[in-house]
């Protein structure tokens, strides 16, 4: 069986120096650092996402959807306001906006899954957009909209640490960017976490407040238990020493599968111009899309959808029967194939193989 994630085997290639870290932090008996302090294993990996992304702070949470809910509640972020968000991308982005009180306007697709044109919205409070895939949103429209409206441009990074646009790196793409380093994330830890970066000191301590109950910061009516655990932030920290290593490996994958599909007829879905991807995802579209998923288990190939309907059309968000064609087509058509760093030449061999002897191709 060739398996879509490749998390396991992040941890075969770096398995004592994994351990190590993490039973650093176990021997330490500091497993959480519960407040800011300079120094823990915490604050040192959050200096260096914030390094790696050019941002003047990181603040590590417990998840990519607190990330995304804490971003959107520094921004000021509640009940009353609407929020720009694309219709495609997973619940959690949605379901983050929602959790504020705020009203989510749904925006179509375009092709590749990127936010598209919303149109006339009337005037939102916010516009949050999705690097789907890792692949990058024409960033330079969407800020210039912001900027002319006086609204936060919110960038979800979740899946695209590691990708840059026009030298700019993701995580920077935002007047505030949310991270997530779930196991299925580009920068995987064993276990659950997320990030918010900014370039506002304040807007640092008010979520380094919030992730510990509201503690050390007057007007806040409550807090919430969102903490990073010092394991995961030391492990991290090590693989973000190798992390663009990784990103060349998963790379030079694509650069296999790319060769092989451009012979079967099948089209990737790939980044803008003058955007450089970190390959999160190896995405097709065809028609046949679930057979093909039936045939490849059928072969030994582990694929997935990940976004089966647009998040508009579930009952949870109440979209009141927003029109989003493409998002709706969109998710009828895409399946995404096993890629990671150390997937090998004979297993894409395997995988495209499989797909050529589909019918429905």
């Amino acid at each position: 069986m060739i398996n879509f994630s490749g998390v396991d085997r992040i941890y075969n290639e770096y398995s004592w120096r994994i351990t190590r870290r993490a039973k650093e932090v176990w021997r330490s008996g500091q497993v959480i650092s519960s407040r800011h302090q300079e120094g823990t294993f915490l604050d040192k990996f959050e200096k260096s996402v914030a390094k790696y992304t050019k941002r003047k702070y990181a603040v590590a949470v417990g998840s990519g959807t607190d990330a995304l809910y804490f971003a959107l509640k520094a921004k000021g972020i509640g009940p009353g306001m609407s929020v720009l968000c694309p219709a495609v991308s997973y619940l959690a982005t949605a379901e983050a906006i929602k959790r504020t009180g705020a009203t989510i306007r749904f925006v179509d697709v375009n092709d590749d899954g990127l936010i598209d044109d919303w149109g006339i919205m009337g005037l939102p409070s916010a516009l949050v957009y999705v690097n789907l895939f890792g692949n990058l949103a024409d960033y330079t429209r969407l800020k210039n909209y912001c900027d002319a409206h006086r609204i936060p441009l919110i960038e979800d990074a979740a899946q695209s640490l590691g990708s840059s646009y026009h030298g700019i790196p993701s995580g920077k793409l935002g007047d505030i960017s949310s991270l997530s380093f779930a196991p299925s994330k580009p920068l995987p830890c064993f276990g659950n976490g997320g990030m918010v970066l900014t370039d506002v000191e304040s807007e640092a301590h008010m979520i380094r407040s919030m992730r510990y109950h509201g503690t050390g910061l007057q007007g806040l009516h409550h807090g919430y238990n969102s903490c990073f655990s010092n394991d995961h932030a030391n492990v991290l920290n090590f693989l973000l020493t190798k992390y663009n290593k990784l990103l060349k490996k998963t790379k030079e994958v694509r650069c296999m599968y790319e060769q092989r599909l451009d012979v079967l007829g099948i089209r990737t879905i790939k980044t803008q111009d003058n955007t450089i991807s970190n390959n999160h995802k190896l995405v097709i579209k065809v028609k046949e899309r679930d057979s093909l998923k039936t045939h490849l288990e059928n072969k030994g190939v582990q694929s997935q959808i990940h976004y089966k309907i647009p998040m508009s059309d579930m009952q949870m968000f109440d979209s009141d029967g927003q029109q989003v064609p493409n998002a709706r087509r969109f998710c009828q058509r895409v399946l995404s194939l096993p890629i990671h760093p150390f997937l090998t030449e004979n297993e894409v061999d395997q995988v495209c193989k499989a797909i050529g002897e589909f019918d429905g191709i």
